[in-house]
């Protein structure tokens, strides 16, 4: 559950009335407490796409790239969740974050999770692009990805933010 259709967080402003937040408002009990989470940073994520772009610029002309570009980002900041707390009345709002490493136990773990987190559709359209091309990126993503290897595996770091807020 999202407030991207009531709240734009680049802009930190509503862009519609917010029923969600008031709905959860009224059904809680007083002293009651609501928790939103979501990633604040994802390394992994913003590395895949610096690389797909350096080693398949031609992504740039995809409407499907650009339509859902970040791919596989949460857009959510926690200051526009504490904003959204706060007009709802919630009260002892607190922003918690809590830094992560993520560890691959190899690349192809690696390259089959940034799939799953978006980038399927556009693999496909790389393969269709011409005859082993999607075999030449993702080698070449690879390559790059040895930097980071440890001994365990793939290590990459996210943040994620909690905001908590009491009725």
């Amino acid at each position: 559950m999202g407030w991207y259709d009531c709240y734009d967080f680049d802009e930190g402003k509503f862009t519609q009335t917010d029923t969600k937040t008031k709905e959860l408002w009224h059904v809680m009990k007083d002293g009651g407490r609501f928790v939103v989470c979501s990633w604040e940073k994802q390394e992994d994520v913003s590395w895949m796409e610096e690389e797909m772009i350096r080693h398949f610029p031609a992504i740039m002309e995809l409407p499907e790239y650009l339509d859902r570009r970040p791919i596989g980002m949460a857009y959510e900041k926690p200051g526009g969740y504490e904003i959204i707390f706060q007009e709802a009345g919630f009260r002892e709002i607190e922003i918690i974050r809590e830094e992560m490493t993520f560890v691959s136990t190899d690349e192809e773990e690696w390259w089959q999770m940034m799939l799953r987190v978006g980038w399927q559709s556009l693999t496909e359209s790389i393969e269709n692009s011409g005859a082993g091309e999607l075999q030449r990126v993702k080698q070449a993503i690879l390559n790059d990805l040895q930097r980071y290897k440890r001994a365990d595996g793939i290590h990459f770091q996210k943040i994620a933010f909690y905001v908590r807020g009491e009725k």
